[in-house]
């Protein structure tokens, strides 16, 4: 049993395979994306982040009417009168290296304001109805090639969820860590069982490769400017590997700012920054073909609410980063916050789809068929064009 010692000591949730990997064989790689390099992060912000705030349009009559005490007044300006919160000066470096692309009135189909269904739709890729599985794993179903996809964070996501086997899950631990000895005894123990061997092996080995992104190696790391940071190294650990998968899924927590959202925001972005930062330099040579995706499930209220905060609201902001992304640039069409122009007399009204985004790098970075993309990734779709030149 000494062979077990090459792998670092893990927590008991791992040793008892609460995370699962489906792994894809590196022989079974088709000489697609896998060949090229190329790299898909899909980012989830959960909680509904203010895109007005990140990335006001300073140029916009309306804005400091509605939002005065919300704008940071050392945001840096971009171009087209946007200018970007200045706790987030890594992405304002990709965005001037033409690494990093902003989308600031993007929605998915969903016209409510409940975090839940907004999140289901996002993920399983509906309009009204929410599916028992995911536009994600629809997608590995249709690959052009042998592709696989990990999720990064503490469940697995819907997003994930369907027939396809090419899935894999990685969650730090929340558990204190189990002794060599205590492995040893479990490899033991499962020596002989078919099912339980294997998935021990696969969740020590899929740890590994994140790094021991455990509690203690986090520095108790759950909130705080760097409380993303261990999730986007997983990722990126994940798709740095030679052999590793194609695609990553991350849940990022915590974007729902009812109340002293100045505070909490400026926390937040610099731990979005701070996580951005981390991917990058964990990917290496990867980010080159890289290209990252980052949504929530929809924005915030135009106006700030009495607890200086705001209120959920339609279309919010969606981020572009990687190599492989033709940055620089703003996409979709700016609505106005004139009153008029305000959804329900509220909200940002939204001028790009969230599908229509997922659809464009999957086709034009990743090889999907449009077809395959309309019907069965994205069921009844063809109305949302697939976003060109993203890539």
């Amino acid at each position: 049993m000494s062979s077990l010692h090459t792998l670092s000591r893990r927590s008991l949730v791992l040793a008892g395979c609460a995370v699962s990997v489906a792994a894809v064989a590196s022989s079974a790689r088709a000489a697609t994306a896998q060949s090229q390099g190329r790299k898909l992060v899909v980012v989830m912000l959960r909680g509904a982040m203010d895109g007005l705030a990140a990335l006001p349009k300073l140029d916009d009559a309306n804005i400091r009417d509605y939002r005065a005490s919300l704008i940071d007044p050392n945001a840096r300006a971009l171009s087209d009168g946007f200018a970007l919160h200045s706790a987030m000066p890594t992405l304002a470096s990709f965005y001037g290296a033409g690494q990093a692309a902003f989308m600031p009135a993007l929605a998915g189909p969903y016209r409510e304001r409940s975090h839940f269904e907004a999140q289901d739709l996002l993920e399983c890729g509906g309009v009204r109805t929410v599916s028992a599985d995911g536009w994600l794993n629809r997608a590995l179903q249709k690959a052009p090639g042998a592709y696989s996809a990990v999720s990064i964070g503490p469940a697995q996501p819907l997003i994930m969820r369907g027939a396809s086997q090419a899935i894999s899950s990685w969650s730090p631990a929340v558990l204190p860590e189990a002794s060599d000895d205590t492995l040893n005894r479990l490899m033991e123990l499962y020596e002989n069982d078919a099912v339980l061997k294997p998935a021990l092996l696969a969740a020590l080995g899929a740890d590994r490769v994140a790094g021991g992104m455990d509690q203690a190696s986090m520095g108790g790391a759950r909130s705080g400017p760097a409380q993303y940071v261990p999730l986007l190294t997983a990722a990126g650990k994940f798709l740095a590997q030679p052999d590793g998968p194609e695609i990553a899924f991350v849940s990022l927590e915590g974007w729902d700012t009812h109340a002293g959202q100045n505070a909490a925001l400026n926390q937040r972005f610099q731990a979005l920054d701070s996580g951005l930062r981390a991917l990058k330099e964990t990917m290496g040579e990867a980010w080159s073909k890289t290209a990252l995706v980052a949504v929530s499930e929809f924005g915030r209220t135009a106006r700030v609410n009495g607890a200086q905060g705001t209120d959920h609201g339609t279309a919010g902001l969606g981020i572009l980063a990687g190599g492989a992304i033709k940055g620089g640039r703003i996409f979709g069409d700016w609505p106005t916050l004139k009153p008029a122009a305000l959804f329900e007399n509220r909200d940002l009204a939204p001028t790009l789809e969230t599908r229509s985004v997922f659809k464009g790098l999957l086709r034009d970075h990743l090889g999907w068929s449009a077809a395959d993309l309309d019907s069965s990734v994205f069921p009844d779709s063809a109305a949302a064009k697939a976003m060109s030149g993203a890539v």
